[in-house]
């Protein structure tokens, strides 16, 4: 049996959303521009990991919607995250003074090539500041300029 080299990189947050906020849901939609330096096509069957912030766990992370990945190229890595008021709360006041955050994820992906199948670790940690108040104007902004429209 062939044995299947997978290598993807993840590249940064191309977008990070707020889709609700509530005191018992809060969805975040995020997405990861990602790249795959393989001179061949992917699937993408499942990621399941855990997301970190800050070493305390912020959530759970589990996508089994197949995603094709082109050769060589940059893909786009939707995600949607559920995240408890709590770990909001936990981290609140170092988003309003825009402190940097360690941000790790750990578990694993499964990608396919035809028949074969492998499922890769997933071990990427980064440092990020959220701007939260240019966020909020931003997200205001565009709110009233749908409106006047």
């Amino acid at each position: 049996m062939g044995k299947l080299l997978v290598y993807l990189r993840q590249q940064g947050v191309q977008s990070f959303k707020i889709e609700k906020l509530s005191l018992k849901e809060n969805i975040f939609n995020a997405q990861l521009n990602c790249y795959n330096p393989n001179g061949f096509d992917l699937e993408l069957k499942k990621i399941d990991c855990d997301i970190f912030v800050n070493d305390q766990k912020l959530t759970h992370y589990l996508m089994e919607s197949p995603i094709n990945i082109p050769s060589s190229a940059n893909f786009i890595l939707p995600a949607k995250l559920q995240i408890g008021l709590n770990s909001i709360l936990n981290h609140s006041v170092d988003l309003m003074f825009n402190k940097p955050f360690k941000i790790v994820v750990v578990g694993n992906a499964t990608v396919s090539k035809g028949f074969f199948t492998k499922t890769v670790p997933i071990n990427y940690t980064t440092t990020r500041t959220f701007n939260l108040k240019e966020s909020v104007v931003r997200d205001l902004l565009k709110t009233v300029q749908g409106q006047l429209k």
